[in-house]
């Protein structure tokens, strides 16, 4: 076995650990994870798997006005925000152009996100970051089920900080086959424009492909196939690799 794999195997044991025994983590981990000391040298992703929360990993900085996570800067603002998004566009835009514009906005948004968190070396252990995040990596989630347990296991507790914990909903990836699919529980634009004969998560749609894209470093396009405003019991995205 080589040096990589059997890090993987290290990593994506641990991680499936701490996943299956969340509230032993919480009790037990959770204390060293928000400990003054350990926390100011802690990377954030280490730190979520030992059970701290996105509240405890944020920075606030009230002299500045400022707070974020492992580097990057965020503004919190009401949920309203999505259906003012959608509705104040459709003012000025027709309706394609403008679910263009919110997909568009989303996959810039979480490609700056992920590309903040991960180049900024506050996420992430320096040598785990090229695990995470290289061009070959779809490939070999789709080959290896071991850096496919480790990807998925990496997604979902990025997610969880930046989406779950930040008020947008439950968001887990499925990367067993392509495309990867991607489920949405409790979507903040399903809940603000439904309901509605056709998906509505245009803005989300954009998030998905975004956080997939600056993972993979590819152009991947995400398409919503089930729709909770639509009558669905969740949002149900695919993310597709484009025709080469």
């Amino acid at each position: 076995m080589d040096f990589k794999r059997l890090k993987l195997r290290v990593l994506a044991t641990g991680m499936d650990f701490l996943q299956a025994h969340r509230l032993a983590a919480r009790l037990l981990l959770r204390p060293l994870a928000n400990a003054p000391v350990l926390r100011r040298r802690m990377k954030v992703l280490p730190r979520a798997f030992m059970g701290a929360t996105a509240f405890e990993i944020h920075d606030v900085d009230t002299k500045r006005g400022r707070i974020g996570i492992g580097g990057v800067e965020e503004v919190l603002f009401g949920s309203k925000i999505i259906h003012l998004l959608h509705t104040t566009l459709a003012e000025h835009l027709g309706e394609e152009e403008k679910n263009r514009v919110l997909y568009d906005l989303g996959v810039a948004q979480c490609q700056w996100e992920v590309s903040q968190a991960l180049d900024g070396g506050r996420w992430a252990p320096a040598p785990l970051v090229p695990l995470i995040k290289h061009a070959r990596i779809l490939d070999e989630v789709q080959a290896d089920p071991l850096m496919a347990r480790f990807f998925a296991n990496t997604m979902n507790m990025v997610s969880r900080l930046i989406t779950d914990e930040g008020g947008w909903g439950r968001l887990t990836f499925d990367v067993s086959s392509m495309p990867l699919k991607v489920v949405l529980e409790n979507s903040q634009e399903a809940q603000w424009l439904g309901p509605s004969l056709k998906p509505v998560c245009h803005f989300y749609a954009g998030i998905v492909a975004g956080y997939a894209s600056a993972i993979s470093g590819e152009d991947l396009v995400c398409r919503e196939v089930e729709c909770k405003a639509a009558g669905a019991k969740h949002c149900v995205f695919e993310v597709h690799r484009h025709e080469r």
